[in-house]
């Protein structure tokens, strides 16, 4: 199961830089497109970490826990919808959640602390993704484009 899922996090990341090399390849329509898009997708992925709390069990399945889940959920939504607003804005609260998500996922989950080769691949990938996004902000402040 721990080879599926560390599998699955890298298919996820492909995606993501896909997304973030568009807009240094193609027009501006199109880098626009693809920007809105990655910042959706990571809502989308915020909110998908934000349910996996609900699976955990022991200790980590605290109401709190629960309630925060809830509220990473809501972040994931809040990053999507701000797409459509400031695409700057959605870049940076997605990289906020994401490595507020690792964090939290760091000192509260036991299948995070108990699984080594996961817990390197959330890293890295969690790293990977922010670096991503790190990189279309640059291309949005760009002057050139």
């Amino acid at each position: 199961m721990e080879k599926t899922k560390v599998t699955l996090i890298y298919w996820g990341l492909s995606f993501f830089v896909f997304l973030a090399l568009i807009p240094w390849i193609f027009n501006l329509t199109i880098a626009l497109y693809s920007i809105q898009a990655l910042a959706v997708y990571g809502g989308i992925i915020v909110a998908f970490l934000g349910g996996i709390i609900w699976g955990w069990e022991g200790a980590a399945a605290s109401s709190k826990n629960l309630w925060l889940a809830i509220g990473f959920s809501l972040l994931g939504l809040g990053v999507s919808l701000i797409t459509f607003i400031n695409l700057s804005a959605s870049l940076i609260l997605l990289i906020i959640s994401l490595q507020t998500f690792l964090y939290f996922e760091k000192k509260n989950s036991e299948y995070f602390k108990a699984n080594i080769k996961y817990a390197n691949a959330r890293n890295l990938i969690t790293n990977l993704v922010t670096i991503c996004c790190i990189a279309t902000l640059a291309f949005l402040s760009n002057p050139y484009t």
